[in-house]
């Protein structure tokens, strides 16, 4: 893996949970379009209750992101994967 601190990825959005519907749909579209995440395959899921996952890659340093769905009352959550 490259050097995370040298890369902005953490950046894009603030580490935790989601504030409301709005907050995180308009990071999905960013995310989406940015030419510098890829998606990739979830190979831990935060969780086994059925909220819905996604795994992101930085292209420039290669940190893994989870992206989980708000499930109210549970805000979602957009963190590095360890």
């Amino acid at each position: 893996m490259k050097d995370v601190s040298a890369c902005d990825c953490s950046r894009l959005h603030s580490v935790g949970a989601f504030h409301g519907w709005d907050d995180f749909n308009q990071f999905v579209q960013l995310l989406k379009s940015s030419p510098e995440f890829k998606e990739v395959p979830v190979l831990k899921p935060y969780s086994n209750v059925g909220l819905t996952e996604s795994w992101y890659q930085c292209l420039r340093c290669e940190q893994l992101w989870r992206l989980v769905s708000p499930d109210p009352p549970f805000a979602g959550v957009w963190e590095p994967v360890s």
